[in-house]
């Protein structure tokens, strides 16, 4: 039954919107191109290491949190302590950030799903006669970019407006199936064209070298994407543990989730690995461009069969994409809410969604007109964060979508996650998670293994993780 907040009607609704949640472009888009940037098995092998013995530990740390305080990040930190009220503040401000350029790439995704399905039928929607020029005339047309960033925004507005349960839950039972049965079935026709068995080898094959060669710029790559794949640091699994029933299992609910979104995340690498090994000659570093402009140029190559893979290929990523950001505007939508509740008003759900959607499309509007790092030089609407700033480029200011990442998840993730597990670990203890998590009656394993990351590996890896990010971005 759901209170004035909301809540999930079923524990499979829950774990369908949080694997939803986690679930999104950090596998489709983030793994396969840092995976091709950062020695292909090497970075998957660091992955799944800190995906143990740090996403596992956070995860479970902020479920309980969530839901022992049944309140979204500010108020359920400022209950624990309000001496860190400031990292419920940040949990707030790190979805924000992270939505200034996730709406835009979501934008992007439905404009290439549309031209696919379209072309299945004859018509072509590109706009160019040949459709592999396509990425770099979109992103530099900025009226398209800020139509499709507006129309993707406004369906995350709709869902999160109707509620967690007649929202959230609803789209997530249906989305969810939907994406798996649509990676297999690329999956499968991947598999079988000649040369795709090299991406395979490319990233499963045992290759330890480049962890010889750049061990940190592997590590924060992984961890970036660690974080940025399962929703850690955001506030989005507080928010979500927040309506979740006291019955539930936290430590079962933890394993899933991070099982199957690193399962997503491996599934989008056997799409897109072997794809490069079949369609592109084994070019496997394209970089954030990996989504768009590489994978069209496979669809390209595959021939009319190519338009109906690329619609059910850009129709996962939409899904995977909105079931993500829905959660992050949730987060935002979440903190009014409270605050509403809080004082004995009315929740306002539908006013906050609408407000905080319009916000953060006045901040989109840099990403959509920058043309994704050309910048005034190459004919975008308006300068990159360093030509703004006039200095050299440096990375975090290449493009406003590198400048709000390196906000959210090159700092104020690692940052969260280590100062959250030293709280557990050395002020609140691990008698805080243990308690929650055995009030449904579940007896919480591993308590030494959990004991030994909150004191010691997760702080002290996110600490190291963020001064990696740090001397990256700034020397």
């Amino acid at each position: 039954m759901e209170n004035n907040r909301g809540t999930f009607g079923s524990n499979l609704g829950f774990i369908l919107a949080a694997v939803g949640s986690a679930v999104g472009l950090g596998n489709i888009w983030g793994f396969p191109y840092k995976m091709g940037l950062n020695g292909g098995f090497a970075f998957l092998l660091v992955y799944l290491v800190l995906a143990i013995f740090v996403g596992l530990a956070v995860m479970v740390g902020e479920l309980a949190i969530g839901r022992k305080t049944g309140m979204s990040p500010v108020a359920a930190y400022r209950k624990l302590s309000k001496k860190f009220t400031w990292m419920g503040y940040m949990a707030v401000i790190v979805p924000f950030l992270i939505l200034c350029f996730y709406f835009v790439l979501g934008g992007m995704v439905m404009r290439y799903a549309l031209s696919y399905l379209t072309a299945i039928f004859g018509w072509n929607t590109w706009g160019v006669e040949d459709v592999t020029t396509f990425f770099g005339t979109f992103i530099l047309n900025g009226g398209q970019m800020i139509l499709w960033t507006a129309i993707f925004i406004v369906i995350n507005a709709f869902i999160v407006a109707a509620g967690v349960a007649g929202g959230i839950e609803k789209f997530c039972k249906i989305g969810m199936p939907a994406l798996f049965v649509m990676l297999l079935v690329v999956i499968i026709y991947v598999a079988v064209q000649p040369g795709a068995m090299d991406g395979y080898k490319f990233m499963f094959g045992w290759n330890l070298e480049p962890l010889k060669t750049d061990f940190l710029g592997v590590l924060k790559a992984a961890a970036g994407q660690m974080f940025f794949s399962l929703s850690l640091g955001m506030g989005a699994i507080i928010t979500y543990g927040s309506y979740l029933q006291k019955k539930e299992n936290v430590q079962k609910n933890a394993v899933i989730i991070i099982v199957c979104d690193t399962l997503v995340a491996i599934m989008a690498g056997m799409i897109v690995m072997p794809a490069c090994a079949a369609f592109l000659d084994g070019a496997y570093g394209g970089g954030p461009g990996l989504l768009f402009a590489s994978m069209q140029q496979v669809f390209h190559n595959m021939g009319y069969i190519g338009n109906i893979m690329g619609f059910l290929f850009y129709t996962l990523v939409f899904i995977a994409a909105i079931s993500s950001s829905m959660s992050l505007l949730e987060v935002i939508t979440s903190f009014k809410v409270d605050q509403n509740v809080a004082e004995g008003k009315a929740p306002g759900r539908k006013k906050y969604a609408i407000i905080a959607a319009v916000i953060i499309f006045i901040f989109c509007l840099p990403t959509c007109l920058d043309g994704l790092g050309n910048g005034l030089a190459n004919g975008a609407a308006i300068g990159t964060p360093a030509e703004i700033l006039n200095i050299d480029v440096k990375g975090w200011n290449c493009d406003w979508l590198d400048f709000y990442d390196m906000l959210s998840e090159g700092i104020m993730m690692p940052l969260g996650a280590m100062v959250m597990t030293f709280m557990i670990g050395w002020i609140w203890k691990l008698d805080m998670v243990v308690e929650e998590c055995e009030v449904s009656g579940h007896k919480f394993w591993g308590k030494t293994f959990f004991d030994i990351c909150y004191k010691f590996i997760t702080p002290i890896g996110m600490a190291f993780v963020l001064y990696a990010q740090v001397l990256t971005f700034f020397g």
